[in-house]
């Protein structure tokens, strides 16, 4: 069992933003514990406050009525994950054949808690790709990039406008996927183990 600290930098992708990456970047932090059930498979959760921001401006006449309009949002973001690492993942001296540096994939479910024209929770699936590495027999250090698919459409709600909002940019309806806020974090972590690793007996 592992338990430690995280932080990095948020972005948001939705009607504001389609295809930039790290587009109005903001502020992540928060904790993260790790139980790994053997050297390839842990079962990974976090509890983090992480910030989007995005703007219509200077595109505006992509949008109803050409407004521009800009937002800027708190999150608390809190997900499981299923961690399967590409090796064995261990300290080689205790378990022979195991690696100090493994890349891994994850995936998982998650929620969302965020304030948009009221106090809102909403689901999310996130997807992580990352890579650890031992640096201390009880210390791991790592760094991970998740995508946060929510099922919600309003993290890009703007308080500042009351006639225009980009989860009905077009005042029109669509697929209900494609109508879906997305949220990114790239972060760094470091935990420790609470339980130390003792050597095996092999014959």
């Amino acid at each position: 069992m592992e338990l430690g600290l995280v932080g990095g930098r948020s972005f948001y992708m939705g009607e504001a933003n389609s295809d930039q990456l790290f587009a109005n970047e903001q502020g992540s932090f928060g904790v993260m514990g790790r139980y790994n059930l053997n050297g390839r498979f842990a079962l990974k959760g976090n509890l983090q406050l992480a910030g989007i921001a995005g703007t219509t401006v200077g595109n505006a006449d992509a949008y109803l009525y050409g407004t521009e309009i800009s937002f800027d949002r708190r999150l608390v973001d809190a997900a499981v994950q299923m961690e399967v690492g590409f090796y064995e993942y261990g300290v080689p001296r205790y378990v022979p054949g195991s690696s100090r540096v493994c890349p891994y994939i994850s995936v998982g479910l998650g929620l969302t808690g965020y304030k948009s024209d009221k106090s809102r929770v909403c689901l999310n699936i996130p997807i992580s790709l990352g890579v650890k590495a031992k640096v201390m027999p009880r210390v791991n250090m790592g760094m991970e990039w998740s995508f946060r698919k929510t099922f919600a459409d309003d993290l890009d709600y703007s308080s500042s406008s009351t006639s225009f909002q980009l989860n009905d940019s077009w005042a029109g309806s669509g697929s209900s996927n494609k109508n879906k806020d997305w949220y990114s974090i790239l972060q760094v972590y470091i935990t420790y183990d609470l339980y130390g690793i003792g050597s095996s007996c092999y014959r």
